[in-house]
């Protein structure tokens, strides 16, 4: 269950193939959407959803993000009608934007570094940036932009108009692609509105849009900081919450949710406080199962950060994601997004421990990662567990549409199961594309772990059960986690030898802070060490399912899930 990545799929554009009302005259809101980072506020149009925005479009520049909630009738490039949903991302633009992926000195050198040299970026750029994947280059390459000025309350913009063919998932047409750029004492603020090309609609959509940007504003004394510039999950939880307590003050209608436990913290925008102490203590329940189950070296001291959105509108928007995701854990941004649908809470709490234990195994394993029968076997597992008091107690499957075992039963019927041997040995791709259908690899998964752990319990009668199977769990965990831990120190101890070397040197600043970054988050540099993760998981595997007989094992299995589940 994890997100799409490209910001290009942040914005769910073809709504539905149903026709829309025609367009609309737009009106701007009567009240101002402030940036209080920022010192500037502006009227956004009216029925629009004002969405948070993730740490990955941050890194892009974007601060705010925006979408219609009502679809604008447009007929596409093959003659069909449908609603188009329009969008506005506004974006914060230093003077001189540096650029991100400049690894001078070759695959062996270390990334993250500043100063870099430094590029000014157009218009066109930050949309390219944004939008790249529903554009044809060669049309976009083509594209002239009108550009005229703009005078708004406090200062004098510019306005840029592209008009080029854009691609989305089911249909094809002309878009408008409106620019404002504003100029801040320090920095622009550039505001990117989508929407259609359609002479009539673009008419009516051009003035409404003139017309929130002419109530821009901005005033310095306004400007909000906080003293704690930049945290990780490790950080002072004083510290945490203060940054975090900003975060959400950015977007108006969220706000910061502490635990009793202090182990976690919720961004949240629903009203409902019910809902939310329920979400809190099943995940402190769920914390306390997986510390049962899989005890930590050490306590484990970071803080994991939960978004709980109000509605599936404003979880798609805010992920970028479609129908069929009910929840996702991102290791980049160390989050866990859910939301709460109309049909309750049930799936939300399945969901909600599925993607929680994703997150344990993050900082478990020191930000590594497993096999996917192992993670996501596990999360389905732990997902179907209910509420009995203040414990989480095991349930044979999750409900509804998350239930894996009717699936499961059918593969093992019709042997479109994949072989075990196979199956536990899957890379990421492997596994996820393994079938059948998407969700065949989870139903797959999650009857594995049910009877590794049922049977480790005691719950798996001794005609499927040997005593030697317990043990596989433990010894691919061990393993898994003393390779990840040479690795890194492998990697720390050349960083801090490159930090050394490169000072006494008066060497180069830019490597200097690589090679600091590389000591504090080895992590984030396996991929300059190709075949480490291979070797760890081949060992992990070695001796773990190495250590028995994996063809009785799997007849076990079979005759386990045939007579049992």
């Amino acid at each position: 269950m994890k997100p799409k990545t490209l910001l290009s799929l942040l914005i769910l554009l073809v709504a539905s193939f149903a026709l829309a009302p025609e367009a609309q005259a737009q009106k701007s809101s009567n009240k101002y959407r402030p940036f209080p980072a920022y010192g500037f506020e502006f009227k956004p149009l009216k029925d629009w959803s004002d969405s948070a925005v993730q740490d990955r479009e941050k890194q892009a520049g974007v601060i705010g993000k925006f979408e219609s909630i009502k679809g604008v009738g447009v007929k596409f490039q093959n003659n069909t009608r449908g609603n188009v949903t329009c969008d506005l991302r506004v974006l914060k633009i230093d003077p001189r934007q540096a650029t991100t992926d400049d690894t001078r000195g070759g695959g062996g050198s270390l990334r993250g570094r500043i100063g870099r040299e430094v590029q000014e970026r157009s218009s066109k750029e930050y949309i390219k940036m944004i939008y790249g994947q529903a554009l044809r280059e060669k049309e976009f390459a083509e594209v002239q932009a009108e550009v005229s000025s703009i005078k708004s309350k406090s200062v004098v913009g510019k306005r840029e108009e592209y008009v080029t063919f854009v691609v989305f998932t089911n249909a094809a047409l002309d878009m408008v692609f409106d620019v404002y750029t504003f100029q801040m004492p320090s920095y622009e603020v550039v505001f990117l509105w989508l929407y259609p090309a359609d002479p009539k609609i673009r008419k009516k959509w051009s003035k409404a849009v003139e017309k929130s940007m002419k109530t821009f504003r901005f005033d310095v004394e306004d400007i909000e900081t906080t003293s704690i510039r930049s945290v990780n999950a490790e950080s002072d939880y004083d510290d945490l919450v203060e940054f975090h307590e900003n975060d959400v003050a950015q977007t108006p209608g969220w706000r910061l949710v502490e635990t009793p436990s202090k182990e976690y913290l919720i961004k949240t925008n629903s009203d409902n406080k019910k809902n939310i102490n329920e979400v809190i203590k099943r995940l402190e329940a769920s914390r306390r199962l997986f510390e049962q189950d899989f005890p930590p070296p050490a306590p484990i001291e970071s803080i994991s950060v939960v978004r709980i959105c109000g509605s599936e509108k404003d979880f798609h928007l805010y992920g970028g994601t479609s129908g069929g995701t009910a929840g996702w854990f991102s290791p980049g941004s160390e989050e866990l997004v859910l939301y709460f649908g109309e049909n309750g809470t049930a799936s939300t709490m399945s969901v909600m421990t599925h993607e929680a234990f994703h997150q344990y195994c993050h900082f478990l394993f020191n930000r590594s990662e497993a096999h996917r029968w192992f993670d996501e076997g596990h999360g389905d597992y732990y997902g179907a567990f209910k509420m009995k008091g203040s414990k989480l107690v095991p349930e044979d499957d999750m409900k509804g549409g998350l239930s894996r075992l009717p699936l499961l039963k059918t593969m093992i019927r019709e042997g479109t199961y994949k072989p075990l041997r196979r199956h536990v040995r899957f890379d990421h791709g492997e596994w996820q594309t393994q079938g059948p259908g998407n969700t065949g690899c989870y139903s797959q998964s999650f009857g594995l772990i049910y009877f590794l752990r049922e049977g480790t319990r005691g719950k798996v009668k001794k005609k499927y059960w040997k005593e030697e199977y317990a043990d596989i769990i433990p010894n691919y965990m061990k393993y898994l986690d003393e390779g990840y831990k040479e690795i890194y120190a492998t990697i720390k101890e050349e960083a801090e030898e490159q930090v050394q070397l490169l000072t006494d040197n008066d060497g180069d600043f830019e490597l200097i802070e690589s090679a600091k970054a590389a000591v504090e988050r080895p992590w984030d540099f396996l991929h300059l060490y190709p075949q480490a993760k291979n070797e760890i998981w081949a060992k992990a595997m070695g001796e773990s399912w190495g250590k028995i007989d994996e063809i009785e094992f799997e007849e076990r299995w079979l005759e386990y899930v045939d007579d049992e589940l």
